[in-house]
């Protein structure tokens, strides 16, 4: 699948040797180019290399599940070294955003604060536990199980059971 951006067309075109490349069905694509821009990653997209302005497209197409990311506006052959690589099992990134991707994220506010209970609570949180199954699990009340997750949504910042386990997760708390 290619890009609907002018641009990349033109450059893929100079870069393959073929004039006139036309956008192929997700479902015969080896991989997608996504001009991260212009849409949002299809669903069961094969993998996909994202054109992103900077290191924050970068950040966001990789954690959208793309492959790699280069530099809109980058070189063509880059981008064309990126698709064949991506379409190989190979994660891609421009050298120019590797600096930054690679730099430690700050902690959210909170995550080291779990207790060990709580956080036996939040793996069961992550099982798909209802607060009575995690109080028989854990053989203490429910109003105790109930207790603990209010506290790690309280401590991890979440609205949700499901957004406190995905911010565990991210913040390195949980293995999915």
């Amino acid at each position: 699948m290619l890009s609907a951006d002018p641009y990349a067309r033109a450059g893929l075109e100079a870069a393959l040797g073929r004039e006139g490349l036309e956008a192929t069905p997700l479902v015969a694509a080896n991989v997608v180019l996504w001009d991260q821009a212009a849409s949002d990653l299809p669903a069961g997209a094969p993998p996909a290399v994202a054109l992103v302005l900077d290191e924050e497209g970068a950040e966001v197409a990789l954690a959208a599940g793309a492959r790699g990311a280069v530099r809109r506006g980058g070189d063509v052959a880059i981008v064309a070294a990126a698709l064949r690589a991506a379409a190989a099992g190979l994660v891609v990134l421009d050298p120019s955003f590797v600096p930054a991707l690679l730099r430690p994220k700050p902690a959210r506010p909170g995550t080291e604060g779990l207790t060990n209970r709580e956080r036996e609570v939040l793996e069961l949180l992550a099982e798909g536990l209802s607060n009575k199954e995690i109080a028989s699990r854990l053989k203490v009340s429910d109003h105790t199980a109930k207790f603990h997750v209010v506290a790690i949504l309280d401590k991890l910042g979440a609205t949700t059971r499901t957004e406190a386990v995905v911010l565990a997760a991210r913040a390195g708390l949980l293995m999915l």
